[in-house]
């Protein structure tokens, strides 16, 4: 989380300094997403076949490589070279993030494989917090040390936090002698699609509040001050109620139910917010938008640790084996699904912005929010809220069966000792 926000207050003008324009320089914080897309299931397919003790190290050696290698940046002055390697470094770290934050969700649910959406609530919380004050301590190092400080800084952090972890955690054996779990037999299942569309719609909706609410708050005459208030409101709202909707999920609630909350919540936020167009008797004002954005905290949450783990139960619930395998490419998915949320919020949202206006692409959120609480009270109600004895007994029939299938040294050893009981029997 504080790798994603820390430049966000002073690269812009360091960049300005080099002699690059927004246009140029826009798409530099949206590009780790593209990465995070592309990378994530693949990470997630390969990661029972590689090891994670070879891809968690992978990771946190790119990221904080590539984090420091942009701090250096500041001796480049040539326009173009500034802006390609700006690019090109940033969608390296994306390569190191994905393989980063896929590892550790595997890696956090083998170890506590009855608490999935927890382990997913408190990574979240967890990255939100970084989100929150990167750019508070990127400031401050900016303006102390220059454009090379907070990277290097971070970027080392990065690296001798990783090696800490790595030498002091007992990793899980994730590694399979099987061939990888197939991405395409994981995103056959209709509901496993709906869930990773609920986590990129939750995506969408915060890239677009992040790049388009504060043009919106100047433009009703808010100082910066209060503007950085209302945006810290959302993301301590959705700190705190991270972990609550993540006991939630793993408790008797469904995570399709937590996900129809949450759409309630962003619903209402939207409809406020602009306000839509519908709402012409309303008038916004700061406690109203902060009343918004408290609402969006919460349902934004929820969408994303419950579509996480609406995601797992369909995968299992669809026949797919509650294995490492699986989890780990639906966790690699949710990372990709989530980063296209992430890079098409600010990319679509900034253009919808200056061609229909806040209000408008506030009510476009409204009508994707509406679509996806369909589908999500749809696979609520489709999904059955537990197995009959009689499914059980089958799925325990059919596991024994393949693994005698895949055995045949146990099944010849189990034909001898019956052989040697018969003729006992018989004498």
């Amino acid at each position: 989380g504080l790798c994603a926000s820390l430049q966000a207050t002073f690269y812009p003008i360091e960049a300005e300094l080099k002699g690059a324009t927004a246009a140029q320089f826009g798409a530099v914080f949206g590009i780790i997403h593209l990465s995070l897309f592309i990378f994530g299931p693949l990470v997630g397919k390969y990661l029972s076949v590689w090891g994670v003790k070879a891809i968690f190290p992978a990771g946190f050696l790119i990221d904080g490589s590539s984090f420091i290698l942009f701090g250096l940046l500041q001796w480049v002055t040539d326009t173009n070279t500034f802006l390609v390697f700006s690019y090109l470094i940033r969608f390296i770290e994306g390569v190191g993030a994905a393989a980063t934050w896929t590892s550790n969700l595997a890696i956090l649910m083998a170890k506590f494989p009855d608490r999935k959406a927890t382990v997913k609530a408190w990574c979240d919380a967890s990255f939100n917090f970084g989100l929150t004050i990167g750019p508070v301590i990127g400031a401050f190092m900016y303006d102390y040390g220059g454009f090379f400080l907070p990277f290097a800084v971070t970027g080392t952090a990065i690296i001798v936090s990783g090696v800490l972890v790595y030498s002091v955690t007992e990793f899980p054996d994730m590694k399979s002698n099987e061939a990888s779990q197939p991405v395409l037999s994981v995103l056959s299942h209709p509901r496993v699609i709906i869930a990773l569309l609920t986590a990129t719609m939750g995506a969408y909706s915060i890239g677009t509040v992040e790049a388009t609410l504060s043009p919106y708050l100047e433009h009703m005459g808010l100082e910066v001050k209060l503007i950085a208030i209302a945006f810290l409101v959302m993301s301590l709202c959705s700190v705190v109620a991270t972990p609550v909707f993540g006991w939630m999920c793993d408790g008797k609630v469904s995570p399709w139910l937590v996900s129809c909350c949450g759409c309630v919540f962003m619903f209402i936020c939207f409809a406020f917010l602009g306000p839509v167009p519908y709402l012409t008797f309303f008038t916004p004002n700061l406690y109203t938008v902060c009343g918004s954005l408290v609402a969006q905290g919460f349902g934004c949450a929820a969408v994303l640790v419950a579509s996480f783990g609406s995601a797992q139960l369909a995968a299992v619930t669809a026949g797919l084996p509650d294995s490492l395998e699986v989890q780990s490419v639906v966790s690699g998915l949710f990372t990709s699904s989530f980063a296209m949320g992430n890079f098409c919020g600010p990319t679509v949202s900034g253009i919808l912005y200056d061609a229909v206006g806040f209000n408008y692409n506030c009510l476009i959120l409204q009508a994707l929010v509406f679509v996806v609480f369909v589908f999500n009270i749809v696979s609520f109600i489709l999904t059955s809220p537990s197995k009959t004895p009689s499914k059980l007994d089958a799925e325990a029939v059919t596991t024994t069966s393949n693994h005698l299938t895949n055995r045949p040294d146990l099944i010849a050893e189990l034909k001898t000792k019956w052989d040697s009981v018969d003729q006992s029997r018989q004498i």
